[in-house]
């Protein structure tokens, strides 16, 4: 059976100000090396993380620098003025810029429309291929005479973590350059550049403005009010049909080509209006190219790249999208930092940390599906054998972390102040859901992991390999159900240390019959995928916990405390859905398609409540299942990206 998304779910343009009220919906765009420009819909700036120039400053640090944090924009005719720009301040919003934007359109390029006396003003936001500057183009679309536009810069230059308020040590001295002017407000920074299109003229005028507010920090309990320096603004003159692009970026923008260049990418790339284009298009964001090396962004804003989150995320992000170059450049990245047979759980390099148990065995997973999509696998094997041996081989000996096969051929991991899997919340050095010793996704990983590799190399005909490692299947598998298994219960154990059983109920017993070997019988998988439907399954994603435990909480707010305590004790996760789906449809076949398609069709609404349009981190697990945490995820989009494909290619 093929499925073919003939609705279209998502609206393509939306209506903002039938309401009065400002939408503080999100909307991110990114460039090919990370620099990102980011805002809610009625253009004010609701977290610290928001800038219409966000870029990485490697010779600073790892992280993402907000430098141009928001562009004042005004409209003056005939001794009129109309403030189009929003900000928020404690308990008011000035100017109310939001109250003349029509629609907010989504035709590839975002794109703002304002209507104010009897004119029509455009706004577009673009990152060319391969070029980090952000052009604006402004087109007065309807007007009976001339106007003048001005554009007030407003600056921050300061880590994207942080806020930032006047200081004497900023220095606003400004370049000029063609058409326009470069600063660098702090030493250490790469200067920014500011320019137009056309003929206009810069007016200094160096001021601080305050308090500007960020109340989504102020509900995650972090420092939300901000200062912001502005160099002075600039003048332009439109005529009724005119356009005129104003740049953004680290270096001199070449502008003489840029209205062909733009035409040609437009013309270049269709409408999205499926759940499926959206997502196809929300994937390109999180690869990101530095410095001749490839890798994914776990999250917007605030994550950087890290392992799991990658392992996972590859194949729906590469592999689904059309960008499988970037499968093995990823994949090798994460193994150039790879030490006794563990790959960094984040950063890499000297900013490399070794903090994760199964990392190494989901890159085995995303292998698993390159053989499935697109390589044999006995080239797999003679490109990647010895990688994947060596991780074998360190899990089996015992490396980092004290991560070790023990005797009954079962991967014990993890000491008392660790958090070695993907529920790895600490608050006060202590993990919120302590899971060290035998935890089954781990050991449901390393059964799957040694199949596939003794599948792959004997096809290879690697003998040697073959000879050591074929008896550990059943081993494992016979002290899998062992270890793990309740006939009375009828579901797996979340994890097992020495004579302790933690029964809770959890979705990570999903991955003991999701992965494409499985240490259970038919009867068993059938069990553990009820249990999960029955107490786990949202529209949004499973939830960590089961709400029959006294410990469950269904909301996710509140200071980072708060939010630590219900990361994973009930907050749904949407990246688990991939797996629900392909072990849903290893135990009911045929007969689960229904429901799938009606989850996969529900999460529309998902993509325009939040971020437009993408997929959140997390939701509550309790209704209405409010988004939260990341605004857009890497693992999310990737998981739901391999949802559909499953619902096409289903095999079981």
């Amino acid at each position: 059976m093929q499925l073919t998304e003939t609705k279209k779910p998502l609206l393509n343009k939306l209506m903002l100000n039938h309401t009065g009220k400002p939408d503080c919906r999100e909307f991110l765009l990114v460039s090919d090396n990370g620099t990102y420009a980011s805002t809610t819909l009625c253009g004010y700036n609701s977290r610290k993380y928001h800038g219409m120039y966000v870029a990485p400053q490697p010779q600073l640090d790892a992280d993402n620098h907000v430098l141009l944090s928001s562009m004042d924009e005004s409209v003056l005719k005939d001794g009129q003025t109309w403030l189009l720009s929003t900000h928020y301040y404690p308990d008011i919003y000035y100017p109310e810029g939001f109250r003349y934007i029509h629609t907010f359109d989504n035709n590839y390029i975002p794109t703002w429309t304002y209507r104010f006396g009897n004119m029509v003003l455009v706004k577009e936001w673009l990152f060319l291929a391969r070029n980090n500057t952000l052009y604006i183009r402004y087109t007065l679309q309807e007007a009976d005479a001339g106007i003048t536009l001005r554009l007030m810069p407003l600056l921050a230059f300061r880590n994207m973590h942080t806020v930032t308020h006047q200081n004497a040590q900023v220095n606003g001295a400004v370049t000029a350059v063609t058409n326009g002017i470069s600063i660098q407000l702090y030493p250490g920074y790469t200067p920014l550049y500011l320019q137009s299109s056309a003929d206009g003229k810069f007016i200094p005028a160096a001021d601080w403005y305050y308090n500007f507010s960020y109340p989504e920090e102020q509900k995650r309990g972090y420092e939300y009010r901000e200062d912001l320096y502005t160099p002075g603004y600039f003048e332009l003159t439109l005529k009724a049909g005119q356009s005129v692009f104003f740049a953004v970026g680290l270096q001199a923008a070449h502008m003489g080509a840029l209205p062909e260049r733009v035409k040609a990418m437009l013309q270049e790339q269709e409408t999205p209006g499926t759940i499926g284009d959206y997502l196809r298009k929300s994937a390109r964001s999180f690869i990101i190219n530095k410095d001749n090396r490839a890798m994914i962004k776990a999250g917007y804003y605030w994550f950087g790249s890290w392992g799991r989150d990658t392992c996972i995320s590859l194949p729906g992000l590469t592999l689904l999208t059309g960008n499988v170059y970037y499968f093995r450049k990823i994949a090798d990245t994460l193994l150039e930092d790879m030490q006794e047979g563990v790959i960094p759980n984040t950063g890499n390099g000297s900013r490399a940390t070794y903090n994760t148990a199964d990392a190494s065995l989901w890159l085995v997973w995303a292998m698993q599906q390159f053989v499935q999509y697109y390589v044999a696998g006995e080239r797999l094997w003679e490109i990647y054998g010895p990688s994947l041996t060596a991780i074998l081989e360190h899990y089996q000996r015992g490396t980092l972390c004290s991560i070790r096969m023990e005797e009954d051929g079962l991967i014990h991991a993890g000491e008392e102040e660790y958090a070695l899997t993907w529920m790895d919340a600490i608050i006060d050095n202590k993990p919120v859901t302590p899971r060290n010793g035998k935890a089954v996704e781990i050991n449901a990983l390393w059964y799957n992991a040694v199949c596939f590799c003794l599948m792959i190399a004997a096809k290879a005909g690697d003998k040697d390999f073959v000879k050591k490692w074929a008896a550990y299947p059943e081993k494992i598998q016979d002290s899998f159900v062992h270890c793990f298994w309740d006939p009375g219960k009828k579901y797996l154990a979340d994890c097992v240390n020495g004579s302790y059983t933690d029964w809770s109920v959890r979705p990570n017993q999903l991955f003991a019959v999701s992965l494409p070997f499985s240490p259970l019988t038919d009867e068993q998988q059938k069990a553990v995928m009820d249990k999960i439907k029955e107490e786990l399954l949202t529209p949004r994603g499973l939830r960590t916990l089961s709400p029959h435990d006294v410990r469950y909480q269904g909301h996710y707010g509140g200071d980072q405390a708060t939010r630590d305590m219900a990361y994973h004790q009930g907050t749904a996760w949407p990246w688990m859905l991939g797996h629900f789906a392909e072990g849903y449809l290893k135990v009911y076949k045929q007969e689960g398609i229904p429901l799938l398609e009606e989850i996969y069709e529900g999460l529309a609404p998902a993509l325009e409540e939040s971020c437009l349009y993408t997929v959140a981190e997390i939701f509550d697990g309790d209704f209405p299942y409010k988004a939260g945490g990341a605004v857009s995820q890497a693992w999310s989009v990737a998981e739901l990206l391999r949802f559909k494909d499953l619902l096409n290619n289903h095999k079981y």
